[in-house]
């Protein structure tokens, strides 16, 4: 019988038919959930959510917050990518009830947004700018939004802040109790 995961994964396939998705990978029973951008044509060449120099830097900020590799769970907002534009508001939100129910399989309990559009895709309508480092109740989850790997690349100036960020992660999960198990 396949898991709960498998089936959002196959009801992603019939509603995204004629695109190349790449979903989600990474510990399934995942304390931290990482929300990330669309992925980029070398994403979606590698079947990964995040590759590439973005991926190294992201590698070494889970380092910084004392996070196991193995042990977070990554995925895309949107899961697929359009070549040379920005995916509509449309698209986004076509992908969300996805994503939502994604999330919701894993119960995690905190879920970092990478970007403006994971932020937007996750249903905080803020710049990030706005609420970069700040953590949110999302019910069943601490929602910490912050900056792209990425972008580290483009403004090495936001290196302290994405540090800053993921190292409130680390001081989040230390005050987080055990979710109790449910019989």
């Amino acid at each position: 019988m396949p898991n709960e995961l498998e089936q959002v994964n196959k009801a992603l396939k019939k509603k995204f038919s004629a695109k190349k998705l790449v979903f989600g990978q990474g510990f399934e029973s995942a304390k931290v959930v990482f929300v990330t951008d669309p992925p980029t044509p070398l994403e979606e060449k590698e079947n990964k959510p995040i590759s590439g120099s973005p991926e190294k830097s992201l590698n070494k900020l889970l380092k910084l917050a004392g996070l196991d590799k193995r042990k977070i769970y990554i995925t895309n907002v949107v899961k697929y990518t359009t070549p040379g534009r920005v995916h509509t508001s449309k698209e986004v939100k076509s992908s969300v009830p996805f994503l939502k129910e994604e999330i919701r399989t894993i119960q995690p309990v905190v879920v970092v947004t990478l970007g403006n559009i994971a932020l937007t895709g996750i249903g905080l309508r803020q710049p990030l700018v706005n609420v970069r480092g700040k953590t949110f109740n999302f019910g069943s989850y601490e929602l910490l939004p912050t900056h792209h790997p990425e972008s580290l690349l483009k403004n090495p100036g936001l290196q302290p802040e994405i540090e800053a960020d993921f190292l409130k992660l680390k001081t989040l999960l230390k005050t987080i109790k055990e979710r109790p198990v449910e019989v």
